[in-house]
């Protein structure tokens, strides 16, 4: 809008209102503008013009009046130009403005009206001379456009006002500016501009605050006033644009003085940094601009960065790498950045940004990004384009960019999976475009597709744009629909990054003075940590395993609930006893009812009376679910109240945490018991709060174990009173529990009594509501509906909602009346019945949904259920209702969620009685309904856009597009628990099965890393061996439904199921770090037989492949571990996170990683060491040494406590007492001994030593129950005795005595059977006693009950942590599994070794046992058990989780990891990648086929006893040297005659003192060089001398290595962590050195002769680091070296990586030494994510990462950027191997595993 000023008010028009042919939004439009007085620019004289609105009505007057109109038009618009014209001749200066029309004209094509000239546009102007050349000038310029054609009016325009303002003098400019500034804009204006229909302000711009534009103005301007503040418009007399110019690099358009926030504008391929955001690529319309007009982006300041994107020109090598350090490198050098500013760019610049050290700091200011048609999954027509730019005849050619575009480019592959990890919280927005783009006459197309365009990340909002490629980010207008989206986004984002750092959510935005948005029509990214409430909120729902809160039930049961009902609860005498109860001893009030009386509403109203009481009071509460199979899992109530607590408690919520950072411990995986262990006895339990806590469980009967979670409740003893209130039916369970728990049990019965009231006022309610006028009628229907309710207040509702549509007559009424049941059964019966006696059609919808409703894993969202119709009854128009229609009331819909009206209804419809719903075909429906829709090639690209997400998410969200599909995550996660329940041996079923996994397992398996889900696939696995057994049995009986005639082989779908469990142990890390390696890599690293490497790991054509392993299946052996040489572990023990050993004769403890197996650190107790014993939260761990006990932070090694022990007596048994601070040791001397830690004082002491046995014979084994109150005592000779240590000392313990002993005279008992093992089954009323040679024991002492299992024999014995399986060991080694109750025997593990320990993981999933000096790492698929939840009752109830999911048959694995096969211990490559060779701990040195890993020529043995430490393979392949741990060094020559035939010649066999440590060959293999810890010697080999010709000892510990010198051959480079030093090749004489770190001052040496070697000032840890590994670029410019603690050589403890240019010393001699220090680059983000130091590969940095990723960083580059290639499966991990983890020049990676070494090649691709 063109600034306006008033000098003087006019006479307000009178405008003839008459004519009705012209609109009144005209009428108005022009009385309102005829107001406003403006300014020409070449005139010094006021004067009236009219303004784009009344230009834009004129054309479009002039347009109606066409021929092409009908009649009635031309009249209007004959009338509008006579308006107009009678306006303009109130004022002879009037005219109008030529840009204006000039834009309007534009709009018009560019021509002038038919049957109109130029001069109808101005047709009154008079007697002024310089207006009337100017209205020629206008004329001359619309004649041009009417002839243009199809030439660009603004073109045409910018010429015209070019010889405008040529023409006006620089006064009469002056004047123009200095007026122009006045006034934004009249009041009469803006009023007139809402009226403004939208078709006819569509090139509207409202008045506008002068920016200020950051940019050179011409020195014409300079001078004038606000040439720095000029409004922006698009007529010449604001041209405020004409010095936009396009540039390159950052610029700043508009920079207010305080400035909060940076927009920068980043344009894409093809595009420029104005013309890019400007309508027709004129700058006159850069729209970024207009944003600096609104209030809420005053404080923004608006940038741009260009590059050399166009298509036009020359072949260019640059790439999108390329661009985006351009941009790195012009922010950290941009001359108006602050140093807290920040900026966002593409996603290439925001990684190499992130991962700079001193970019960084800048790119942690990022908030959000805006895409507009960005192309993240590629675009199609890439490879097109540059195709035609190739064959282009101007100039232009193939672009590297553009081919970066394709689909399958690996550029665009590895940007978005770096950027996905770094990514974190920003806020993303993703426009799409929805027109075609017009790439000739009658060809159209979408440039990027909409699932290309959005990222699918779950923070990411996407939205569609009314454009095609090229519109979607030029707008006309700031009227313009797309501008008024795109600025909403813009503030949406701008308010959350203003709420985020109001609450302290982003205190990194607090910190600094702005903040970053980016938009961009290309690529982008941005990194954020937030701490506070909505981070705590999600740190909260990852520990618990949160995925479904309980708002959403409180709320719909409150929503049933009526005013004023329910209040007889809190008024009953029973509810106030146990709400005023004092003290922590409260019982737990238990409320029974029948099914439907209204006990969910109950307590409903009684959590919102709690919460009314006091605002200090918190009520925590859950309501069981029966048909949501995680809602009604005990596990899942105990993990929300805990959530609800740590939300209202600060101290639960701090222990939560620190819980978890200690153990990494997440509980959604974890058995209720663990989590009642961990969470309620070891925080909750122990806090004291400052208010009684109460909580409120309903619907008991409906979760999946009653009995136990009340035995928890009762058993808890609280530091504060915990008030709970449980609702239930009384069921088998409730009841037992009831009389059981009778003295702590409040019992209040549900009677019709109790709910009479409230049910008369809801019928009532209703009735009256319905029936108004009929007051007998009305009571009548009140009276008989309540003599049939029997206190049910669902039957009322369904009753009232089946006889509402009968409320017509009396007589209708009492029909309807008549004709309802008494009772649930018989009313749903009815209900039942007229659903069937609908039509064909609308029974066939009512049974697909009442299927779908009682045989879903959850309860259905509506689109969920609406998708899952469709396939069989297309779209409906109204699903909701539809439901309400035909569904006879069995389903209702509440806030969009589906749910069966009662759990009442499910058992009915499922009852066979019926036959409405069979369940077995019901979930055969399902399951095939799910596997069809999963089974289409579509997802495979919508999960590759998913797969760039950063997986912070625990609920399954594949891709984020649920609202495009949403019954995505529901087929995704739950197929396969209505595969379990279905028709075993259904033809179509099966089909559907082989059709799956033959084509779309792997889709499925990227969707569930996707949404980092993998626990998906466990159950999975569960439900199809679950599948598989059923289908067995029914064979085995023919029981259950009728089995087809053709039988359905199971054995491949039991190895899908074993695959999944696999997949998940093996390569879960990398799947959740880098989905897409479900297709490119996981299959070549599975065994050749397992399913999916024989279905899809031998069709790849990636190129990547693996060699050298023979086993052909699975590998139970994850690890194996040593601790000391020649020392043997006695002890190991296991939590979530980490496994502990103990070497008993040292007492040194050894700390190792559950996840890599690596060794974390060690603790040492400094004495003999018995045993040791870790809390319940895996927090501490304590050892019992001979004199003292000690406790140790499991997650530092620090010893926290200590103290000695009262007596010399040894120590037989350890543990953590119930308090915090205690320890209970069990001695013996048969005390049982209670510590205070802190203190080391006894508090309490317990003796077992019965009176009749009174020799001094001390105890065999001591153990004490899980519930700490109970000892059991294994005697020398005597039978088991149990001690309550909760009673006096005088009591009479529990015996178990066997059967046959019991037949034994009194003089036989003296020598009863001795018992070598004693374990206490979790429920602590029964233990396991394993009988030396005589089998195990299973005794419940409570009942005196026991029996006997011969067939079980052992050495050693542990249950699992829920009692379903025993482990035990026999005298050769072999383990056994068995499953209780019936102990029968599901795993056999033959292992030659005598086994000293045996454990298992807390999860029991995993086996520990230590033989020898090693501790083996097993993980059999058996032990993963079928999981109870959503088992749907398909199985016996005699059957236990662990048996149910197991066939009888055990099975039976022969290790191949055992003491028989030797360990590589040195491996080396050839130079030509053919031959690799490996030294062992058996003394060989072979040579191995790099094809295959085949031994193609065993070289040379030394002792059988010694271990190969260090070998060497000359460059030229002529020279093998070896070192073994015993001091020998042995050195062949080596003859290849081909074919695999080597001959072998001595060369040198010798021995030190000092073990080898490296060894270098000359580049001619004619020299040696030997380098041990104190010397280095050279050794000439060439020829028949063999002999030292130098030597070099050194007084201390150095840390180097050598390598070849690049650019002589006749140098040898020393590295250590100081210094690089030259040495001569003929005679170690020492040439040049070179400062290698930062700080350390080089001092010469007095002489020459005095010293070998630099001395340096060195601090005091001189000695302390060595150089493990080095590499150097191929031009020999520059060396990376890795600095690690010498005493961590071994290990993965922290190390230092650097790069140093390395000097081009000089040649000759007489020069000396220069000791020049150059620059050393340290890479502390690298050293963070390195775990070890590969070497240089093409000039990258090649290492592994902490997650065992093969990678290259890139050094060449302006700033390094990281790439990942491969990882190394976790079963290669051990310590060991991933020392010898080497690399060839082919870039073939080699690997030790178990004896063997895996060979991995094509795998690093640059």
């Amino acid at each position: 809008m063109v600034a306006a000023e008033f000098c003087n008010k006019p006479p307000t028009p009178k405008v003839d209102k008459s004519n009705e042919k012209v609109p009144a939004h005209m009428w108005t439009l022009l009385r309102t503008h005829a107001h406003e007085r403006h300014y020409h620019p070449l005139s010094n004289q006021p004067g009236k013009m009219l303004t784009t609105e009344c230009a834009s009505l004129y054309c479009n007057a002039l347009r109606n009046s066409s021929t092409h109109r009908k009649a009635p038009e031309a009249k209007a618009a004959a009338a509008g130009t006579k308006e107009m014209k009678s306006l303009c001749a109130q004022d002879r200066k009037a005219y109008i403005n030529i840009g204006d029309v000039g834009c309007t004209l534009k709009v018009m094509e560019g021509k002038v009206p038919p049957g109109h000239d130029v001069g109808d546009l101005c047709p009154f102007v008079h007697g002024d001379k310089s207006l009337t050349s100017e209205i020629s000038l206008q004329a001359s310029f619309l004649r041009k456009i009417n002839r243009s054609g199809q030439r660009d009016s603004n073109e045409i325009l910018s010429e015209h006002v070019d010889r405008t303002e040529a023409s006006a003098s620089p006064e009469t400019q002056q004047q123009h500016y200095a007026r122009s500034h006045g006034r934004a804009g009249s009041e009469p204006t803006e009023q007139l501009l809402s009226s403004i229909p939208l078709h006819l302000r569509s090139h509207h711009r409202p008045p506008q605050s002068p920016p200020r534009f950051r940019r050179n103005v011409s020195d014409a301007n300079s001078h004038l006033p606000g040439a720095l503040e000029r409004p922006f418009l698009l007529h010449h007399e604001s041209d405020e644009h004409s010095d936009l110019v396009e540039s390159r690099g950052l610029s700043a358009l508009y920079s207010p003085s305080e400035a909060d926030l940076d927009l920068v504008f980043i344009h894409g391929l093809g595009g420029s940094s104005l013309k890019t955001w400007s309508f027709a690529r004129q700058t006159e319309n850069f729209w970024p601009l207009w944003l600096s007009q609104d209030p809420e982006f005053v404080a923004t300041r608006i940038l741009t960065f260009g590059y050399n994107a166009d298509f036009r020109g020359p072949s260019t090598i640059l790439n999108i790498t390329d661009f985006a350090k351009d941009l790195v490198s012009r922010m950290l050098t941009f001359e108006e950045e602050t140093a807290d500013g920040s900026k966002i760019r593409m996603g290439q610049a925001y990684i190499l940004g992130r991962q700079d050290p001193i970019c960084s700091k800048v790119f942690e200011q990022v908030r959000g990004i805006v895409f507009l048609a960005t192309p993240h999954g590629g675009a199609s027509d890439a490879k097109l384009l540059n195709s035609i730019l190739e064959a282009s005849p101007f100039s232009t050619s193939r672009k590297e960019y553009i081919a970066q575009l394709e689909p399958t480019s690996h550029m665009l592959q590895d940007i978005n999976d770096q950027f996905s990890r770094i990514c974190g919280e920003l806020a993303l927005v993703s426009f799409y475009e929805t027109l075609r783009t017009v790439f000739a006459r009658g060809v159209k197309k979408i440039i990027v597709e909409r699932a290309s365009a959005i990222l699918g990340y779950p923070q990411e909002h996407s939205s569609p744009l009314v454009a095609d490629h090229h519109s979607i980010c030029k707008f006309a207008s700031d009227s313009d629909e797309n501008y008024i989206c795109v600025k909403g986004v813009l503030k949406m984002v701008r308010s959350k990054i203003d709420f985020a750092t109001r609450l302290s959510i982003a205190p990194l935005a607090a910190q600094a003075s702005r903040s970053s948005v980016s938009i961009r029509s290309g690529q982008g990214g941005a990194d954020e940590r937030r701490t506070g409430a909505a981070e705590m909120m999600k740190e909260l729902q990852e520990v618990l395993g949160i995925s479904f809160t309980s708002e959403s039930e409180l709320n719909a049961r409150k929503a049933q609930k009526m005013e004023g009902s329910c209040q007889w609860l809190p008024r009953k005498q029973s509810f106030q006893d146990w709400f005023e109860c004092p003290g922590t001893n409260t019982p737990i009030f238990m409320l029974t009812g029948a099914p439907a009386a209204g006990k969910s509403t109950l307590a409903s109203h009684i959590i919102e009376w709690i919460r009314d009481v006091s605002s200090d009071t918190t009520c925590q509460y859950f309501f069981f679910i029966s048909d949501h199979q995680v809602k009604r899992t005990v596990s899942y109530c105990l993990r929300m109240i805990a959530f609800q607590l740590a939300i209202r408690y600060e101290a639960v919520r701090e222990a939560l945490f620190k819980l978890r950072d200690e153990t990494n411990a997440t509980f959604e995986r974890q058995s209720f018991k663990d989590v009642w262990e961990k969470i309620f006895q070891g925080i909750v339990l122990r806090i004291p709060f400052k208010e009684d806590l109460f909580w409120v469980l309903d619907a008991l009967d409906e979760s999946d174990s009653p009995s136990s979670l009340c035995d928890l409740l009762v058993r808890s003893r609280p530091m504060t009173p915990i008030k709970i209130l449980i609702t239930s039916r009384e069921n088998r369970d409730v009841s037992n529990f009831l009389y059981n728990a009778r003295d702590k049990v409040i019992h209040e019965a549900l009677t019709p009594k109790d709910t009479y009231q409230d049910i008369k006022y809801c019928v009532t309610t209703t009735i009256q509501a319905n029936l108004p006028q009929d007051r007998e009628s009305r009571n009548e229907v009140i009276d008989q509906i309540l003599s049939k309710a029997n206190g049910s207040f669902l039957w009322v509702r369904l009753t009232l909602d089946t006889i509402r549509d009968s409320w017509h007559t009396q007589e209708d009424i009492r029909k309807a009346l008549r004709d309802i049941p008494e009772g649930m059964e018989p009313l749903y019966a009815g209900m039942l019945g007229h659903i069937i006696h609908q039509s064909p059609s609308k029974r066939a919808i009512a049974r697909e949904i009442l299927t779908w409703m009682v045989c879903s894993y959850r309860p259905l969202g509506l689109l969920e259920l609406q998708a899952a119709l469709a396939p069989a009854f297309g779209e409906f128009l109204s699903l909701e209702d539809t439901i309400t229609q035909i569904c006879g009331h069995f389903v209702r819909v509440t806030d969009r969620k589906v749910t069966l009206v009662h759990a009442t209804g499910r058992h009915f419809l499922l009852n066979q009685s019926n036959g409405f719903i069979d369940r077995y075909e019901g979930h055969q429906k399902l399951a095939l309904a799910c596997l069809q829709y999963l089974s289409d090639d579509k997802w495979r690209h919508i999960f590759a856009l998913g797969s760039r997400h950063p997986r912070t998410t625990k609920s399954m969200h594949p891709s984020g597009h649920n609202d495009d599909h949403p019954l995505l995550t529901y087929a995704t996660e739950h197929w396969a628990y209505h595969v379990k329940n279905a028709v075993c041996n259904s033809d179509e079923l099966w089909g559907a099965l082989d059709t799956f996994f033959h084509d779309y397992v792997l889709v499925w398996i990227h969707g569930i890393a996707v949404s980092s889900s993998l626990q998906t696939l466990i159950r999975t696995a569960q439900d199809l061996r679950y599948f598989c057994h059923r289908h067995a049995r029914l064979r085995a009986d023919n029981a259950g439904p009728p089995i087809s005639l053709k039988t359905h082989d199971t054995q491949w779908l039991r190895s899908w199921a074993t695959d999944l469990i696999r997949i998940v142990r093996k390569f879960g890390r990398a799947l959740l770090q880098n989905p897409l390696s479900i297709y490119r890599l996981i299959p070549v690293f599975c065994p050749s037989e397992s399913q999916i490497g024989t279905v899809y790991g031998r069709n790849l054509d990636f190129g990547v492949s693996v060699a050298g392993i023979r086993s052909s299946s699975w590998d139970d052996c994850m690890a194996r571990v040593s601790g000391i040489e020649d020392e043997t572990i006695s002890r190991v023990l296991s939590t979530e996170s980490n496994f502990v050993t103990l070497v008993s004769t040292r007492g040194k403890v050894i700390i190792w990683s559950c996840e890599t197996c690596a060794e974390l650190r060690n603790i040492y107790h400094n004495e003999y060491t018995t045993h040791m014993a870790i809390n319940k939260l895996g927090t501490m761990l304590a050892t019992a040494g001979v004199r003292t006990v000690r406790v140790w932070e499991l997650s530092s090694g620090k010893e926290i406590f200590g103290f000695p022990l009262n007596s010399e007596a040894k120590t037989m048994t350890i543990t953590f007492g119930q308090s915090v601070g205690s320890l209970i040791l069990g001695r013996e001397d048969f005390s049982v001994q209670t510590y205070d830690i802190s203190s080391g004082l006894i508090t309490s002491i317990f003796w077992t030593r019965p009176r009749q046995h009174a020799d001094m014979n001390g105890p065999r084994y001591m153990t004490i129950s899980p519930d700490l109150t109970k000892m059991a005592v294994a005697e020398r000779g005597k039978p088991v005795f149990i001690w309550d240590l909760e009673l006096s000392q005088d009591q009479q313990p529990w015996r178990c005595v066997r059967h046959t002993d019991r037949l034994r005279s009194v003089h036989e008992q003296e020598a009863w059977t001795a018992s070598e093992v004693v374990c206490w089954h979790p429920d602590g009323t029964s233990i396991l006693i394993l009988y030396q040679g005589s089998g195990i024991v299973h005794w419940n002492f409570t009942e005196d009950y026991q029996k006997e299992y011969s067939h079980i024999q052992g050495r050693e014995m542990v249950l699992s942590k829920d009692g379903n399986f025993l482990l035990t060991s026999d005298p050769s080694g072999t383990l056994y599994v068995w499953a209780l109750p019936r102990f029968n025997l599901i795993y056999k593990l033959f292992y030659e070794d005598i086994v000293r320990d045996i454990a298992f993981s807390p999860d029991g999933q995993r086996i520990y046992d230590s033989r020898g000096a090693i501790c083996n790492v097993w993980e059999p698929d058996v032990l993963i058990r079928q999981d109870d939840s959503g088992r749907d009752d398909v199985s016996s109830n005699h059957e236990s989780a662990a048996e149910s999911s197991i066939l009888s048959d055990p099975v039976t694995y022969i290790s191949q990891n055992d003491g028989r096969v030797s360990q590589i211990t040195a491996l080396v490559c050839d130079s030509q990648d053919r031959y690799y060779c490996c030294g062992r701990d058996d003394g060989s040195v072979a040579i191995h086929s790099i094809k295959d890993g085949s031994r193609v020529r065993k070289v040379y043995n030394h002792s059988s006893t010694a271990s190969i430490i260090a070998l060497e393979w000359s460059k030229a392949g002529q020279f093998i040297v070896s070192g073994d741990d015993a001091g020998r060094i042995v050195c062949k020559r080596l003859e290849s005659k081909g074919q695999g035939i080597w001959a072998i010649f001595p060369v040198l066999d010798i021995r030190f003192k000092d073990l080898a440590r490296q060894f270098v060959f000359h580049p001619t293999g004619g020299s040696l060089l030997i380098s041990t810890e104190s010397s280095d010697l050279l050794w000439t080999i060439r020829g028949k001398t063999k002999k030292e010709t130098a030597r070099k000892t050194w007084p201390a510990s150095t840390g180097r290595r050598w390598t070849l010198c690049s650019d002589d051959a006749n140098r040898l480079l020393w590295i250590d962590p100081y210094t690089i030093i030259t040495f001569g090749w003929d005679d170690l004489a020492q040439q040049h050195s070179q400062s290698s770190t930062p700080t350390p001052t080089v001092v010469e040496a007095k002489s020459e002769h005095e010293s070998a070697r630099p001395q340096l000032h060195r601090t005091p840890s001189s000695g302390a680091e060595s150089v493990r590994c080095i590499g150097m670029t191929r031009n020999g410019q520059h060396l990376v070296t890795e600095i690690v603690p010498t005493a961590s050589l071994a290990s993965l403890a922290a190390r230092n990586l650097r790069v140093q240019h390395v000097p081009a010393f000089s040649t000759t001699a007489a020069q000396k030494p220069t000791g020049v220090v150059q620059r050393v680059v340290a890479l502390p983000d690298l050293a963070r994510q390195a775990s070890r130091l590969l070497g240089v590969f093409n000039d990258r940095i090649l290492f592994l990462d902490t997650t065992f990723w093969v990678c290259t960083w890139e050094l060449t580059g302006l700033i390094p950027a990281m790439k990942r290639h491969f990882f190394l499966p976790r079963d290669w991990i051990t310590p060991t191997s991933l020392q010898l983890v080497t690399y060839n020049e082919h870039g073939t990676v080699l690997c030790p595993r178990n004896g063997e070494v895996a060979i991995v090649k094509n795998g690093i691709k640059m």
